[in-house]
């Protein structure tokens, strides 16, 4: 089973506390396979280009020890309207993030919005079934309709990740949607890197039949 991580900060981040390599040469020594880099949007701003140039290049230095995924996390509350989607074709995968707050761009507005991206699209941190019952809707058949995945998060700071481990009805309704499911550790710091977290929540994917494949 190949480790996945795929929603991790750097200083690209107000909130991240490591370099891009420190980041990479962490998640190497706990024996991840396939990890993301996604800062935030609204962080990088300006420097959107260097921030893609050098994950790029650590993605080179590194290939033949992991596989590192340039991504992006971006806001939904509300959606940034100065951002370019067409920049996305640079990216390996965008995640959105809290699609089901309060204060998020409405469900249609995004799908609209969603469908200029040119990469790889997914759901972070969103609990899938609050937004199903919020607009009556099968939210995981427009998933799969929509190519967007859904990450399971296992940082401990969103219910619906407790909610989805112990819920056997849920994770059926998962399983026969046939979404693909990603992990997310959404480290900021390495000094907090649960790997076993990461570990266990990837078995459970794995599980569920349908783990994200890059």
């Amino acid at each position: 089973m190949k480790i996945i991580d795929l929603h991790n900060h750097t200083k690209y981040s107000y909130d991240g506390q490591n370099s891009t390599r420190e980041v990479i040469e962490n998640a190497i020594k706990n024996g991840v396979d396939i990890l993301g880099i996604t800062d935030h949007q609204f962080s990088i701003q300006e420097n959107i280009t260097r921030y893609i140039a050098e994950i790029k290049g650590l993605k080179k230095e590194f290939s033949d020890r992991i596989t590192v995924l340039c991504g992006l996390e971006i806001g939904t509350r509300p959606k940034p309207d100065d951002f370019m989607p067409i920049l996305s074709k640079e990216l390996d995968f965008c995640l959105f993030e809290s699609l089901d707050s309060s204060r998020a761009v409405d469900l249609y507005e995004f799908l609209e919005w969603r469908r200029l991206f040119l990469c790889p699209t997914g759901l972070a941190h969103t609990d899938i079934f609050a937004l199903s019952k919020r607009y009556d809707v099968n939210f995981l058949a427009v998933m799969k309709r929509e190519n967007i995945f859904w990450e399971i998060n296992c940082s401990g700071n969103y219910d619906y990740y407790f909610d989805i481990i112990s819920n056997k009805e849920k994770q059926e309704m998962v399983r026969n949607s046939g979404i693909s499911v990603s992990v997310g550790s959404d480290t900021h710091w390495i000094g907090d890197y649960n790997i076993k977290k990461v570990i266990q929540t990837n078995e459970f994917i794995k599980k569920l039949g349908n783990p994200i494949l890059f």
